[in-house]
């Protein structure tokens, strides 16, 4: 999982981690003060990262400071477990084939 995230990958968490503080920001459900507190959080910590592994610590540390993240953390932990299975079936499935052939 220590694969490197690409530009793409980071603009993209960027977007959605944004969307997540601003629908609570838009719902009243979270102050302009700790959205400014999210906003900088994230901009100060996610910059420097480069793999897939410290964008999941760094989502981690960032949900035990703000719950609203967890959903989040938990539908991108599910999709890289559903790739990581889904890799490992294909090679399984790879080593049976040679192995009846």
């Amino acid at each position: 999982m220590d694969q490197n995230l690409t530009l793409e990958e980071k603009k993209k968490i960027y977007d959605e981690l944004f969307d997540v503080f601003f629908i609570q920001l838009k719902t009243k459900k979270l102050s302009v003060e700790e959205g400014r507190k999210i906003a900088g959080y994230i901009l100060d910590n996610f910059e420097p990262i480069n793999k897939k592994k410290e964008f999941f610590d760094f989502l981690e540390n960032l949900c035990k400071q703000w719950s609203l993240f967890n959903n989040y953390f938990l539908s991108k932990k599910g999709v890289t477990t559903q790739e990581q299975d889904k890799k490992k079936i294909e090679e399984i499935t790879a080593k049976i084939n040679q192995f009846i052939n």
